[in-house]
């Protein structure tokens, strides 16, 4: 017989007593205050029973368990037991009762910037909600909807991508609550509401994402001409950016040494990444390098054509005049701040793009992140496989990689193509429709 089924048992007789009670004029208040008592005591028996691992005493005395990872100790093993109680208790358990704890597990799981976004969407959105305070076994798909209300009131120009962002936060405190046995199953799983609630998405052409030729000439030709005016290196980070299509946080984090030499030619290893250093308010503040990169398939060495081999030997000039070591152990995008010389982050390079794009008349101003998806597309349009792209890339996956290949066609290629659909001519060369189909 289950915990549960006995709990139903003491509750069905109190209820015939109460029933006794009403027939015999006795003090009905006390008998409910007393059932409720039960009640409570049943489940605090019943959840210290489930609670593992076991309530232990240590040398000194004082009594210690550990709840959801963490160690807890007290003097009295009561209140400990009360911690536990009140922690596992599924009649006070929320969404925010539980988010330190979540944190706390995702800290150990996903990047400082994955879990940041998910503080940010708890303390904008979550926090002081509609749901925020429910017990998680009380919530249902109503409440779902009342927080989506909430939301959209909270942010006016939501977006339907945006509010996914925000729901699967919910989603994932739902399944950790799962997991711990808190919630059977998730109360949101069915929540679906219709798209035209949502600020129509913006739409952002092909080539607002990607340079053309003569904007990659033109942006570089401006990078090279601002190094030697000013010189100094930094600015040809740029350059290096349009020949290798990088992530900013393998472009700081190189050195002299990952530049290698065999006799297929001369290769720069990525094995490092940049990363903005979180707080525990999951505000960004300085950056860490860490001696790996992104994933184990961006550790990869790439070939350097004859323009970029060109320009490292120019960065190490201008390094050597501004008095920047350019040792084998020494990052290649160093610079003058302060008079102190420190490595480039990638606000060196996101301000420098901007600058030149607006000198170069630009009507789009773009990213480090748009060079990089420039890269990939020209990789592509030239004819390199995808798999040899995805390799150059450091994509764990062949999606991940035609995420980022644009098509910049203008309507008259496209002419072209759907010409070839009433081209006599060309007529036997189209494959026809299967039967049925």
């Amino acid at each position: 017989m289950t915990p549960d089924h006995n709990i139903d048992n003491h509750i069905s007789a109190f209820c015939e007593l109460q029933e006794l009670a009403v027939c015999d004029n006795l003090d009905f208040k006390q008998l409910d205050s007393l059932v409720e008592g039960i009640k409570e005591e049943m489940r605090r028996k019943e959840i210290l029973a489930k609670h593992t691992p076991a309530i232990k005493q240590l040398p000194n005395g004082r009594w210690y368990t550990r709840i959801d990872g963490k160690k807890h100790e007290r003097i009295k093993r009561k209140d400990l037991e009360d911690l536990i109680v009140e922690f596992y208790n599924p009649n006070k358990v929320s969404l925010s009762s539980i988010f330190p704890n979540y944190l706390e597990c995702r800290k150990m799981e996903v990047a400082d910037t994955t879990w940041a976004k998910d503080l940010k969407y708890f303390n904008t959105f979550i926090l002081g909600s509609p749901i925020s305070d429910v017990p998680l076994k009380k919530l249902n798909l109503d409440h779902g909807y009342k927080f989506l209300i909430h939301c959209l009131n909270v942010k006016k120009d939501l977006k339907k991508k945006y509010w996914d962002n925000i729901k699967g936060v919910v989603m994932k405190m739902f399944q950790y609550a799962i997991e711990r046995g808190m919630i059977q199953q998730n109360p949101f799983k069915n929540l679906k509401p219709k798209k035209d609630l949502f600020t129509p998405a913006t739409v952002v052409r092909d080539g607002d994402t990607v340079f053309s030729n003569n904007e990659r000439i033109e942006v570089c030709r401006l990078a090279e001409e601002d190094a030697e005016k000013t010189g100094t290196s930094t600015p040809l980070g740029i350059v290096v950016l349009f020949n290798l299509g990088l992530r900013d946080g393998e472009l700081c984090p190189l050195k002299w040494r990952d530049i290698e030499t065999d006799i297929r030619g001369t290769y720069i290893h990525i094995q490092r990444e940049l990363v903005p250093d979180i707080t525990d308010t999951g505000k960004a503040h300085g950056y860490t390098v860490l001696p790996h990169c992104k994933t184990p398939a961006g550790d990869r060495r790439l070939l350097l054509n004859r323009k970029v081999k060109e320009v490292f030997d120019q960065i190490k000039k201008y390094n050597q005049a501004n008095g920047i070591p350019v040792d084998a152990d020494d990052y290649i995008f160093m610079r003058v701040f302060k008079d102190e010389i420190t490595m480039c982050t990638p606000t060196c390079f996101d301000h420098r793009i901007r600058k030149y794009c607006n000198h170069a008349g630009m009507t789009v101003i773009k990213s480090q992140h748009d060079i990089r998806r420039t890269v990939l597309t020209n990789l592509y349009m030239i004819g390199m496989p995808l798999k040899k792209i995805q390799e150059y890339a450091g994509h764990s996956s062949l999606q991940q990689t035609m995420d980022y290949i644009r098509i910049t066609d203008d309507d008259m290629d496209m002419l072209q193509y759907l010409d070839q659909l009433s081209d006599d001519t060309k007529g036997n060369n189209i494959i026809p429709f299967r039967k049925g189909a």
